[in-house]
């Protein structure tokens, strides 16, 4: 048995952001005494599991009269259903068969007791693996995490090589249909010769301009390596348990994710802790799925980044894919009562004929978009709601840095402000941001694409409402999970660019300007790792989440706050933070956005002008630097 201490690991060792998310060697200025052992420890066999298990209910087509469901098994049953009632009892029910596919998901190796096995890696000064005699990886030892702790082990600084085993399961996927409106229905999923999952319930929309309430949260991202040290698939649950909880479970109509659903999609360990630790949630009421980035990432192996795995979110989720495309992701609408919604995949960047440039949303998908939303409004719809991972706005970095965001940010906001988008709901920064009403600027005006429109508010039940803005306004909740982002343009360019040195092209001026575009926006954990750095130690105990009522023409937003570590056994605490509404009122009303913001964001595009050339070598610069994200930046903690 030998005592170790982690060291930084040096050197260069960049990927794609569209690749693999971990750090494969001790990367870490911190010291941590961990048990390392010569002998690597016998590996568990992956426990079976033919309960349906990993069951989500999504909505997938007219959700007045559909209902879709996602589960898994260790065995195949060719007789799998969906049993559908209105009976709580589940007499009477309607069978619907379910549609089997073999899927081969990728385990962590754990040891008896159910700890990860973890290799220490030897690199060299440059980051490069050191070689045995054999050419293999040189391994100095193996060690679990059955002690770890500490916050370089959380953010993920000081974790080895995790080996990953194949595991064939069955995937199932069902719809329910001619089901009528306005109606609450019980269901179980399964099979005779099987198990049969406990009885779950849904209510379909009414299909009419009939009030309704939805919640987002986002990024709820829990890590494998800690499972068994802070686990981050708890606070995931518990946040959107204390959701549904404060608004009422009667009162919630569906629940929007978007994205960033686990941390590394490749292993399937996640999957099953946040799924299944929100159990109660997925049997309860359906989701409205968009994928992030982290939803399609693999494991890294000894420095090397696989292709990413395109196809896992829709194995886990059983949603519509326009086009047929699926690309760690896909993209589609539906109708709930008097809304549009649009589901957006910023994961469709990888370069090919229809995308040449590697932009977040490729031409195909813009294009649907557009004829989409614009098909929505002739038939009458009300409300347009976007919902997309990657953001445009947020308090946070990626939004003016992911260069695939960057490569599509003034097409993107352009289409948003010419179809007048009424809300954008995003994810990917972990940061609270809402934005006043945005209209488009083209990129030559201003960097950032937006400007604040002027927009009249009017109270409504004590609420100030937007009136009639033909603006769009951003959301952004924070995270769901542990792993927060700091507003890092609140604390000033020095600041920003000590950070995030690829946001040097900014100015002062630049900063003040943006920061002019919110309403709303902070970071509610205060972490010591934001003295040095944006992101935390995947450590906070402060979640987020948003809630939205549509009633006719008036739409309510309002964001919450829980704090509490729920892991520690305290009391969570919830409180509203934010709250704004829109009117489609057309009578005027007193008060307006103030005059204050509209002439600073004015006068400050004149700066943003003359610091044109110097975003437009930024522009560039972003792009080709593209594929040498490092993985500190891209991979191992980011978004």
């Amino acid at each position: 048995m030998l005592n170790f201490q982690f060291t930084r690991r040096a050197g260069k060792l960049f990927a794609s952001l569209l690749l693999g998310t971990q750090l494969l060697a001790p990367v870490s200025s911190f010291a941590q005494e961990i048990e390392l052992v010569d002998e690597k420890p016998e590996v568990a066999e992956v426990n079976k599991n033919d309960k349906p298990n990993r069951l989500i209910t999504s909505i997938k087509g007219d959700p007045s009269t559909e209902m879709a469901f996602n589960w898994y098994t260790s065995t195949k049953y060719e007789d799998a259903k969906v049993l559908v009632s209105t009976s709580e009892d589940m007499s009477e029910p309607v069978e619907f068969e379910a549609e089997v596919t073999e899927v081969t998901n990728r385990y962590g190796e754990r040891d008896e007791n159910g700890f990860f096995i973890f290799a220490d890696v030897e690199y060299d000064e440059e980051g490069v693996v050191v070689e045995d005699e054999n050419g293999d990886p040189k391994i100095n030892g193996y060690y679990t995490d059955e002690n770890a702790s500490g916050p370089e082990w959380t953010s993920g600084d000081a974790v080895g090589q995790l080996e990953l085993v194949d595991v064939v399961e069955y995937s199932y996927k069902a719809e329910a249909n001619e089901l009528e409106p306005a109606t609450t229905y019980y269901y179980q999923v399964g099979s005779e010769s099987g198990e049969m999952s406990e009885v779950g319930q849904f209510t379909t929309a009414a299909g009419e301009d009939e009030a309704f309430t939805f919640i987002q949260y986002t990024d709820t991202q829990n890590a494998y390596w800690n499972e068994h040290v802070r686990n981050e698939a708890t606070f995931g649950a518990d946040t959107i348990a204390n959701a549904i909880e404060e608004v009422g479970a009667d009162e919630v109509d569906f629940i929007l994710h978007t994205g960033d659903f686990v941390e590394t999609a490749e292993v399937e360990d996640e999957w099953i802790d946040i799924i299944e630790q929100s159990k109660e949630t997925h049997l309860n009421f359906p989701f409205v799925s968009a994928a992030g980035n982290h939803d399609e990432y693999a494991l890294g192996v000894f420095g090397e980044y696989p292709d990413p795995v395109i196809t896992k979110f829709n194995e886990h989720v059983n949603v519509d894919a326009e086009n047929e495309a699926i690309s760690g992701g896909s993209y589609y609408s539906f109708d709930y009562n008097n809304v549009h919604f649009t589901v957006l995949n910023s994961n469709d960047n990888k370069e090919s004929d229809d995308n040449a440039e590697g932009k977040a949303f490729g031409q195909e998908q813009l294009d649907w978009a557009k004829a989409d939303i614009e098909e929505a409004r002739q038939n009458g719809a009300e409300w347009v709601i976007l919902a997309y991972h990657k953001p445009i706005f947020s308090k946070s970095y990626h939004s003016l840095q992911d260069s695939d965001v960057q490569a599509v940010r003034e097409e993107f906001m352009e289409i948003i402000d010419d179809l007048d988008v009424d809300l954008a709901l995003q994810g990917h920064d972990h940061v609270l941001s809402a934005t006043y009403p945005l209209n488009f600027v083209p990129t030559d005006e201003n960097f950032s694409n937006g400007v604040v429109a002027e927009a009249e508010t009017k109270e409504i039940d004590g609420v100030d409402h937007y009136v009639n803005p033909e603006a769009t306004v951003f959301v952004l909740p924070n995270t769901g999970g542990t792993k927060t982002y700091d507003d890092i343009y609140s604390k000033g360019v020095e600041h920003v660019h000590a950070v995030r040195p690829k946001l040097e092209w900014m100015t002062e001026e630049d900063v003040e300007y943006y920061n002019t575009l919110f309403a709303f926006g902070e970071q509610p954990q205060e972490s010591e790792a934001f003295a040095e750095s944006h992101s935390n130690w995947r450590d906070s105990s402060i979640q987020n989440f948003a809630v939205y009522n549509v009633e006719g023409d008036t739409l309510k937003v309002e964001i919450y706050q829980i704090s509490g570590d729920v892991l520690a056994g305290e009391e969570r605490k919830i409180e509203l933070v934010y709250e704004f509404g829109i009117t489609k009122d057309g009578e005027s009303a007193e008060g307006s956005v103030s005059e204050e913001v509209s002439e600073e964001s004015s006068s400050d595009e004149s700066s943003a002008d003359e610091e044109e050339s110097s975003e437009e070598e930024t522009n560039e610069e972003t792009s080709e630097d593209a594929a040498e994200e490092s993985s500190e930046e891209e991979t191992t903690t980011e978004g």
